[in-house]
């Protein structure tokens, strides 16, 4: 006989096919949800991380203070001078306000310039790091980042 009867009548490789049956699909639930996590918590899936840029002279339509993700859509002209709407991703609000940044600080139709890394395949997204307010004050996003001054709003 290939395995022993256990007294429940179930023989021991019974035993393993039914602790296999329930471990390998637990498993692949594992890693798929891992790696949708990965996605959506790595700014590098949506943003080049490796390029900084520099948005000069836009316009606010809306900034939004909140968790888990800050928000400030602006519009700027393109190459053509046709306005376009871009999106900004901004760290949550409690992150903000320990680098000193409040919901109030941007409103609909200030000019500012913005600092960040651009979205991938062209699309229309920036994760802002500084931003040149219309008071004139450098506001920092993600620290530790720069000095607060005019210099942290150079492209590289």
């Amino acid at each position: 006989m290939i395995g022993a009867i256990l007294s429940d009548g179930v023989s021991s490789e019974g035993q393993v096919m039914r602790k296999l049956g329930t471990v390998i699909p637990s498993m692949v639930l594992a890693l798929i949800a891992g790696i949708s996590v990965s996605a959506h918590h790595n700014p590098g899936y949506y943003f080049d991380m490796g390029v900084a840029i520099v948005h000069s002279d836009v316009t606010a339509v809306s900034f939004t203070a909140a968790n888990p993700r800050g928000r400030l859509i602006y519009t700027m002209a393109d190459e053509q001078g046709n306005e376009t709407e871009w999106i900004a991703e901004l760290p949550a609000n409690n992150m903000m306000r320990r680098f000193g940044v409040t919901g109030d600080m941007i409103s609909p139709g200030d000019r500012l310039t913005l600092k960040g890394n651009p979205g991938r395949n062209g699309a229309t997204m920036l994760r802002v790091t500084h931003a040149l307010l219309p008071s004139g004050e450098v506001a920092t996003f993600y620290a530790p980042q720069g000095s607060g001054s005019l210099q942290d709003l150079q492209a590289n």
